[in-house]
């Protein structure tokens, strides 16, 4: 059973499914170009790590900006049609109400314009597409050829099983939420022939998504040792299962009425359920539950220092408190499982800083290079006040700025770069207002982001703190489900009460409709997960990206002007929010469409309205 590999990539399912490719069997390895017989791979331990290494960089996720060179893809590699040669310069938080990316030619721009199509949505939003299929190929011939491992012991082939069943798992739930229902691959595709596989129904992908999490969570342990940390645990195939069951539970697949329809039933079940099932929530919140009591017996749980819960603000010091010890210390107990893609720390220079930092340009001393976000005021109104009440913004202006800023949660000045505030340890008081390089033109919300930058990052190399699956996530998933099977109750408000007050805001008000609970859950979710990939995916499950500011319409920003030359920094500045872009988001984009060249292979039946 002679196979040849080359290492760190495996071609994807097959021609059909992905791209042409010079053979059907073909590998990719380090270094790129080695042919290494298959039976050798299985031969030892120490071989199979290798690929169960090759397994994790296909699989795993990233919510930042992402280059294929800098994580051992290459460029175009042999098979892949420069498929590989992925150049991912925009974090797509511009594509939804959290920020705009800083440059027109952003490929943000293509899905704010209304110009995703089938022929560019590898490119300007889904570049992962590719990647997917060789994990699931990886994960195969893993779950194939494990036991064979004579040198192996049983613990690790079993553990080895789990990691396989998972990261197919990951990868299909990608397919799922992205595209609806898609071909379910669970062996190695030897054939052209064997490779035509039709879409199964949206139904039959979330069940085969929910097994694969089952019957990892019965082969995975409960923790990894040091050497094998960033791999899939129990916790993670949990969260996995979570999440699924909260997007299969959403109103844009449990339902008989999508919102873009084939106009046939039948069909319709490629992408909902073709009818509504309340408890369809009840799964869900049960699945959510069942990650946070592993957790709590497992050591993990959501970062509350009563200390640390409203941090001081000092002019030029960093700001400190719980919301940003979550998002920047790596490995943290709030941190189910996190993706170690981008490898051990990295400077400035490198990727995913360069596309997340504001560039010298914009930001004297910032040291970004294009397309970093900028938030909008979208987002940023959001925010509540600190005793719970909203901020009361004027859009004919005002004079009161900083006074407006101090005012709000204080994960905002832990998320948001605004006016006066520390960026990292080379920008200790940013200027953004007209005169300065960071204008409305430049700076087009009037806040830069925060979040996910090492305040230590120009001065030294620093790890990415990437999470793939967080404590909070699951408190505020279990809130929503239960919310939506039976309306709030003292669970829904005690796990949204918690994230909060770890932040020191206010509870919820108390008798509050089923309706209400949901605007203020999902309000929540905006502000606690802002900026890690979430918010694309919750508008589409919620089906309210039409509305108005959210994913179309208008997008505001801030012109901010200082009132005051005092030194060493203005004391006033005044505002004045204008519409910086209208844009378009049609009921068609609820889900992606599938890429035009696999379409015409005639096995996939493309998304309704594309």
């Amino acid at each position: 059973m002679k196979k040849n590999i080359r290492f760190i990539l495996s071609i994807g399912i097959s021609a059909s499914l992905l791209f042409s490719c010079k053979k059907v069997t073909d590998f990719l390895d380090k270094p790129p170009g080695v042919d290494i017989n298959e039976d050798i791979v299985f031969s030892r331990q120490v071989e199979t790590e290798r690929y169960v290494a090759t397994l994790y960089q296909f699989g795993m996720t990233s919510v930042l900006p992402f280059r294929g060179a800098e994580a051992g893809f290459g460029g175009n590699l042999p098979g892949s049609n420069g498929a590989f040669n992925i150049n991912m310069n925009a974090s797509l938080f511009g594509t939804t109400d959290e920020a705009e990316s800083s440059e027109s030619f952003s490929v943000d721009q293509n899905y704010n314009a209304g110009n995703i199509t089938p022929l560019n949505i590898v490119s300007s939003r889904d570049y992962r597409y590719h990647l997917r299929w060789m994990g699931i190929r990886v994960a195969n011939i893993l779950l194939e050829r494990i036991n064979e491992v004579p040198d192996a012991s049983p613990e690790y082939k079993k553990m080895v099983t789990g990691e396989a069943q998972f990261i197919r798992a990951l990868n299909n739930f990608e397919m799922f939420r992205n595209y609806g229902g898609f071909p379910i691959v669970n062996k190695r595709i030897v054939s052209i022939e064997e490779s035509k596989i039709p879409r199964n129904t949206l139904e039959e992908c979330v069940n085969a998504i929910v097994k694969d999490c089952d019957d990892a969570v019965a082969n995975l342990p409960n923790a990894q040792t040091s050497a094998f940390t960033g791999r899939a645990t129990i916790g993670a195939a949990l969260a996995l299962k979570a999440r699924t069951l909260l997007y299969a539970a959403s109103p844009l697949f449990n339902t008989g009425t999508p919102p873009s329809s084939y106009g046939s039933a039948e069909d319709n079940k490629l992408i909902c359920y073709g009818n509504f099932d309340n408890n369809r929530w009840k799964l869900a919140a049960d699945a959510a539950k069942a990650v946070l009591d592993w957790s709590g017996a497992n050591g993990f749980a959501l970062i509350d220092v009563p200390g640390n819960r409203i941090p001081t603000l000092l002019a030029g010091q960093r700001v400190s408190g719980n919301y940003r010890t979550a998002w920047e210390q790596t490995d943290n107990a709030e941190i189910i499982l996190y993706s170690k893609i981008y490898g051990g720390p990295r400077g400035i220079t490198s990727f995913p800083w360069q596309f997340i930092v504001p560039r010298n340009d914009h930001v004297v001393n910032g040291g970004g290079f294009w397309t970093p976000p900028t938030v909008t005021f979208n987002f940023v109104r959001k925010y509540e006040k600190r005793d719970g009440t909203p901020q009361n913004w004027d859009y004919s202006g005002g004079n009161d700025l900083l006074q407006k800023y101090a005012e709000l949660d204080p994960r905002f000045s832990q998320t948001v770069c605004y006016t006066g505030a520390r960026l990292h340890s080379n920008v200790t008081r940013i200027q953004i207002w007209e005169g300065s390089a960071s204008n409305k033109n430049t700076c087009k919300g009037g806040f830069w982001l925060l979040k996910h930058i090492p305040d230590a990052l120009p001065l030294a190399n620093q790890p990415v703190n990437n999470p793939i699956f967080r404590v909070n996530e699951m408190m505020l998933s279990y809130a929503e489900a239960l919310n939506e099977f039976s309306g709030p109750s003292l669970e829904t408000y005690d796990n949204v009460n918690r994230i909060r007050a770890r932040s020191g805001m206010p509870n919820l008000p108390a008798n509050l409709t089923k309706n209400a609970f949901r605007l203020r859950v999902q309000n929540e979710r905006d502000i606690e997960l802002a900026f890690e990939d979430h918010r694309f995916n919750d508008l589409r499950r919620w089906v309210i990206g039409t509305n108005d500011g959210v994913m179309n319409g208008d997008f505001w920003g801030l012109e901010i002007t200082r009132l005051n030359n005092a030194t060493p920094f203005p004391t006033a500045f005044s505002y004045k929010p204008f519409v910086f872009e209208t844009r378009v988001f049609t009921p068609t984009a609820y889900l992606l469409p599938f890429l035009n060249d696999e379409v015409l292979k005639g096995n996939l039946k493309q998304n309704p309205g594309w």
